[in-house]
């Protein structure tokens, strides 16, 4: 009995320096010994439906040799997306979804950023909270960021319109203002889907939003589309698109002084400026006056001196 106890027991302390190491993405371990180490940040913890969703995504090699990302047919990193409603955690992100550079060489302790739009690697247009992960992909091992949460949300609608197209009158385009706070600033959106096929294009934020006076929005019969809208008690901004069946493009954004509500302390300090220059120019001219009247006189002087 002792003889097998003592055997086993020796087996159990031999036995993990027999089998070959393994490494598991996700788990706990040691980061020192983690060829890649990866990071992820996001702009914000909410987005308006629609609206791209820039990811930035560090990866950086650890060993003190090249490191190769994505050999084969393996892309060099993956983002995982899923519902939190979802008790199975299915990953939403389309298959394959590699968003970096294949392959992606790395040299020793060499570190890259790479910006990605996380809507190109999933569909995002229906409103709840995502959890989101990225993972670098060495040797077939994967290495994963922390989960970051995010939080979709449809906005509250401020006004909305409808655009029609004559050569094409199956189909719809449904403008919707809608208010959404970021950085504790209220912002303006504008959210754009097509009828009958349901078809989204990237949401625009239009800029800062202050509701005391209500946005006004004009669709023209050649596709312009414009927007006014108060961003601050001084200005309104005035932004203008291109709407055509198969594009949405802007064209321009102007920022607009409302002189009725501008600043008056500021127009007083304008107006001091304005005033001292004023009166240098007289203090300048009355010089250049005094100046000619001296000279006039000293010629007559020399003149009628005998």
């Amino acid at each position: 009995m002792r003889t097998f106890t003592l055997l086993a027991a020796l087996t159990a302390a031999l036995l993990p320096a027999l089998l070959p190491a393994q490494r598991i993405a996700g788990a706990d371990e040691d980061r020192r010994l983690a060829p890649v180490s990866v990071g992820m940040s996001l702009e914000a913890g909410s987005y308006v439906i629609g609206e791209d969703i820039n990811v930035r995504v560090l990866v950086r090699n650890n060993t003190p040799g090249t490191l190769v990302l994505g050999r084969g047919d393996q892309p060099s990193g993956v983002f995982d997306v899923a519902r939190s409603s979802d008790p199975q955690r299915r990953n939403l992100a389309r298959d394959p979804n590699g968003c970096l550079p294949r392959p992606l060489t790395l040299k020793p302790n060499e570190e890259r950023v790479f910006s990605i739009n996380l809507t190109l690697a999933t569909d995002l247009t229906r409103s709840g909270k995502y959890f989101v992960t990225f993972g670098a992909i060495v040797h077939g091992v994967r290495y994963d960021t922390q989960v970051k949460a995010i939080e979709i949300v449809p906005g509250g609608v401020v006004l909305e319109g409808t655009q029609l197209f004559a050569k094409d009158p199956t189909r719809q385009r449904r403008f919707s203002l809608v208010r959404w706070p970021r950085d504790h600033v209220d912002r303006l959106f504008l959210r754009i889907e097509d009828s009958p096929d349901g078809r989204f294009f990237p949401t625009v934020m239009l800029g800062a939003y202050l509701p005391i006076v209500a946005p006004k929005l004009n669709i023209a019969t050649n596709g312009e589309i414009t927007i006014l809208h108060r961003a601050t008690p001084d200005y309104y901004v005035r932004n203008v698109f291109w709407s055509l069946p198969n594009e949405f493009i802007r064209r321009s954004t102007q920022n607009i002084l409302d002189p009725t509500t501008a600043d008056t302390a500021r127009l007083k300090g304008m107006q001091g400026d304005l005033d001292a220059i004023i009166q240098k120019n007289e203090e300048e001219r009355k010089a250049d006056h005094d100046k000619i009247e001296r000279i006039k006189a000293e010629q007559r002087q020399r003149r009628y001196t005998p």
